[in-house]
């Protein structure tokens, strides 16, 4: 189950087709590669009586949380649901990065 979700996001955002892997720069002698601090995710999902939900938080690099939940509007089980969150996690962090 957890490979599926994996395979699900890889299929909702695949490469470009116009993207190429090239070793050729046009200037070698400068190169300069800017590293961000790397941001935190963090889910959940929990399945209940009432219904179902998932939540998931981001905490980037300057310690700023970004809480965000929902509701799911199909029953499933806890995994599902947290699968769900993951999902809705990793669609989140392309958005914002865009």
């Amino acid at each position: 189950m957890k490979e599926q979700v994996l395979a699900d996001f890889l299929a909702d955002y695949p490469m470009s087709a116009k993207w190429e892997l090239s070793d050729d720069l046009p200037d070698e002698d400068v190169l300069v590669i800017e590293i961000t601090p790397p941001w935190k995710m963090y889910f959940d999902g929990a399945s209940y009586k009432e219904g179902v939900g998932a939540g998931v938080v981001f905490v980037t690099s300057k310690g700023e949380v970004l809480p965000y939940s929902f509701i799911l509007t199909q029953n499933c089980s806890n995994n599902m649901a947290e699968y769900q969150a993951l999902i809705f996690g990793l669609e989140i962090a392309v958005d914002i990065k865009q």
